[in-house]
């Protein structure tokens, strides 16, 4: 039995995203940025990539230094977990509620994921649970920012000072976002 010849068809009253009809207008730009990476035949790191680097550091008020190009959030996340040197024997505490690069990033690191569960209005991590899943061989934190909207990451950061734990954000949902003076 086929269960999807079971199902009526749908009506759609919302139009799909379209993203043909969402890039037309830069298409032209699109299409000029593309040809010159691959004329260039640098993907990592080249003349793109450093462009985009200054420019996200100038939008962030940040040194240059402070941001590094990387070919996906996933690797950004390996990137920072590796550099705080998590790996096989730690465990990284993070919501359920992301996208599977989340927890990809922390088990490429030979860590082990632990999940707290969401809180149900803002459906970032629950912090008023994150210490009961915090054990000896936790050796950081990974909340996660969602549709613009950051977690509560000071209460993050005074659970993590309490167990001496790093913290790592995921702000791939939410670029730009501010909690007080910060981004």
């Amino acid at each position: 039995i086929c269960f999807a010849s079971l199902i009526p068809p749908m009506s759609r009253t919302v139009p799909l995203f379209s993203p043909g009809e969402a890039h037309e207008p830069i298409a032209g730009a699109l299409a000029a940025a593309f040809a010159r990476v691959l004329q260039s035949g640098r993907f990592i790191l080249g003349d793109e990539v450093i462009a985009f680097v200054a420019a996200l550091a100038a939008w962030l008020d940040v040194p240059p230094e402070q941001v590094v190009g990387v070919s996906s959030g996933t690797a950004a996340l390996v990137a920072a977990l590796t550099a705080i040197d998590v790996g096989p024997g730690h465990e990284v505490v993070t919501t359920p509620f992301t996208f599977i690069a989340t927890a990809e990033g922390i088990t490429r690191t030979g860590a082990e994921v632990v999940f707290v569960d969401i809180d149900q209005t803002t459906y970032n991590l629950d912090v008023s649970k994150l210490e009961a899943a915090i054990t000896p061989r936790t050796k950081a934190i990974l909340p996660v920012h969602l549709y613009g909207q950051p977690c509560d990451i000071e209460a993050v950061m005074r659970t993590a000072d309490k167990h001496g734990l790093l913290v790592v954000e995921d702000v791939a949902q939410a670029h730009g976002a501010r909690v007080g003076d910060r981004t």
